[in-house]
């Protein structure tokens, strides 16, 4: 561990990270993320699919730390694809070579996939109800080993941040190579990349020639969950059975799920037919929404639908996705919404469902509109007595009011580009653990 720990830390020697370690690309989350490191003494949590940039932002927060003038010796990183028996086996090794005395002193500690350490939670507890001296960062690319894990022993101990692929804000400036600026000013430049950012949305593969995306995305982001993480943390996981509804998913985006049909289909018991989906969904490699109920008993069990957690998985494994259904993906991965509304012919694509109430959301793979498009949402907001509602479609932002209800026509470009002004997408809540398994029994 001693060799393995000098190259992990070279700033130890050096006084500071190499700019391969620490991009000069910032994500837009970073400045949270910083802010938050910065004023509060709770753990930060890093979550996200893989190749998304979490370890880029330790790397960042190390910079920032060096450059505020922390001692280089007093920062730790540790990735856990190396093997350590505890976090406190680390901290005593650190001691041995940097002489520094983490009881006392003040450290700042980088645990990247820590999933991958057994009993990590209750020994972070441990460190943090002890030592208030010790500042923690934490990743890990398996969501499921993370938030379960961090709900049961670190409540109230941490904040978490979910790591998306990139916006298509970010994927300008990265192949640009400069900041952009208004979405109106820079709209001309975004159709000719849209393609592109759709199949590439990760920090590194921005100037990938196509065939290396596939290859990439299969073999870095997917195969690692299905076949290392998850494996890896749950020994009973079959990674061909995972696999194989991975796929299918990716095949038909939008599929309506029937567990009992799926189960008897592969020669699976339901039970664990839905372990594999639980698995899969946590971790962010696909989506499942739930077809709205008053009752969440009654919606649990109904027409549930699938969609890749981003459609550039899809495009990984398939030349042909249908279009409609990639506009759908690509809006549901941006708001991660967990609802949507069928009822024998009439369907709503999605709704947001919170205090507020229920706000239908309407997805146009068109420039323009017509009402006779809009029969099932017309008659949904009248079922419910609802008002407002948005239809996200390939033209220009605008509002139509008429009768007392009000339609707000969204720009698909403009909220990847920039969200929906007034709206907070990473306000939305996600579906905790606990959700996600109720709502497949």
């Amino acid at each position: 561990m001693y060799e393995s720990m000098l190259m992990l830390n070279q700033w130890w020697e050096s006084e500071r990270i190499s700019e391969e370690k620490a991009k000069p690309y910032k994500r837009e989350v970073f400045r949270k993320v910083l802010d938050t490191f910065r004023k509060y003494r709770q753990i930060i949590v890093l979550t996200g699919l893989r190749r998304v940039g979490k370890t880029t932002m330790m790397y960042q927060i190390i910079e920032d730390l060096l450059h505020r003038g922390v001692r280089a010796r007093n920062i730790l990183y540790f990735s856990f694809d190396i093997p350590c028996q505890s976090i406190m086996d680390l901290l005593k090794e650190y001691r041995k070579i940097t002489k520094v005395d983490w009881r006392n002193e003040k450290v700042y500690l980088f645990l990247d996939e820590i999933h991958k350490l057994k009993n990590w939670s209750a020994e972070l507890k441990t460190i943090y109800d002890s030592l208030p001296n010790i500042k923690i960062v934490i990743s890990g690319s398996a969501g499921i080993n993370l938030e379960k894990n961090a709900a049961k022993n670190l409540a109230g101990r941490h904040f978490k941040f979910e790591i998306k692929p990139l916006t298509l804000r970010e994927f300008a400036e990265l192949y640009y190579s400069r900041k952009m600026q208004s979405y109106e000013i820079e709209n001309i430049n975004l159709e000719p990349i849209f393609d592109e950012y759709v199949r590439k949305p990760f920090p590194e593969i921005v100037h990938y020639d196509p065939t290396r995306v596939r290859e990439y995305i299969q073999s870095f982001v997917v195969e690692k969950v299905l076949f290392s993480d998850l494996v890896d943390i749950f020994p009973k996981t079959d990674p061909y059975l995972l696999k194989m509804l991975f796929r299918l998913f990716l095949k038909e985006v939008g599929i309506i799920l029937n567990i009992t049909r799926l189960s008897e289909k592969l020669h699976v018991s339901k039970e664990n037919m839905r372990h594999h989906l639980f698995l899969l969904e946590f971790s962010k490699v696909i989506r499942i929404i739930r077809n709205y109920r008053p009752s969440v008993f009654a919606e649990s069990r109904k027409m549930q639908k699938v969609y890749p957690y981003h459609p550039a998985l899809a495009y990984a494994y398939y030349d042909y996705i249908n279009e409609d259904k990639v506009v759908e993906s690509l809006v549901l991965s941006k708001l991660g919404v967990q609802h949507y509304f069928r009822e024998r012919s009439r369907e709503v694509d999605f709704l947001k469902v919170d205090k507020n109430g229920i706000l239908p959301i309407e997805v146009k793979n068109t420039q323009k509109v017509e009402s006779t498009k809009l029969k099932s949402l017309q008659w949904f907001m009248r079922k419910y007595n609802i008002t407002k509602a948005w239809v996200i479609y390939l033209g220009d932002d605008k509002t139509e009011r008429q009768n007392g209800v009000t339609i707000h026509y969204k720009s698909l470009y403009k909220l990847l580009y920039s969200g929906i002004e007034g709206e907070n997408d990473s306000g939305l809540r996600t579906m905790s653990y606990k959700d996600i398994w109720s709502s497949l029994q």
